[in-house]
């Protein structure tokens, strides 16, 4: 009968484990660099390329007469409608209406602003009635989100006649 001697390897052999444990510590010292680098040299241009839209608490009414927009921001972010990324929309009996809403400039929290519905050169002519429905929409172009979307009733009748520039 044969019998084989098998010799048991001891945990004081650890000539193989050094070179593996010096290879995977490099290839991980690579990697973070590679990721450090990468995020510094690309940084720049998430932010041209993404930019969060502004999120804020509008409050939108009409006024006392019924022929202005106000505007109360009851809080988040400063909104500028006098860039061109912001934009009003009034929805009126399934028709869509872009206001030039420059004159509101910058609201922050707390701010009120009013819209002059008869200064606004997108409007056409028209009278509303007591029971119909407006809807108003706060919109950022650039990152395409809604920022506030207010459904308005008509309390009396309304006549919009806008000012046309000289």
């Amino acid at each position: 009968m044969m019998t084989k001697n098998f010799s048991v390897v001891a945990f004081s052999d650890e000539k193989g484990t050094a070179p593996v444990i010096g290879t995977a510590l490099s290839i991980a010292i690579v990697f973070i660099l590679a990721g450090l680098v990468s995020a510094v040299i690309f940084s720049g241009y998430a932010d041209s390329f993404h930019k969060g839209s502004p999120a804020a608490k509008l409050t939108v009414y009409f006024s006392d007469d019924g022929s202005s927009l106000e505007f109360k921001h009851d809080g988040g972010d400063h909104l500028f409608f006098d860039s061109s990324s912001l934009s009003v929309i009034m929805d009126i009996n399934g028709t869509s209406y872009p206001l030039n809403d420059s004159a509101l400039g910058t609201l922050g929290v707390g701010e009120i602003r009013t819209l002059d519905l008869n200064k606004s050169e997108e409007l056409p002519a028209m009278k509303l009635e007591p029971g119909d429905r407006v809807s108003v929409k706060v919109v950022d172009y650039e990152s395409g989100a809604l920022i506030a979307k207010r459904e308005l009733e008509v309390k009396r009748q309304m006549v919009i006649k806008p000012e046309l520039p000289l």
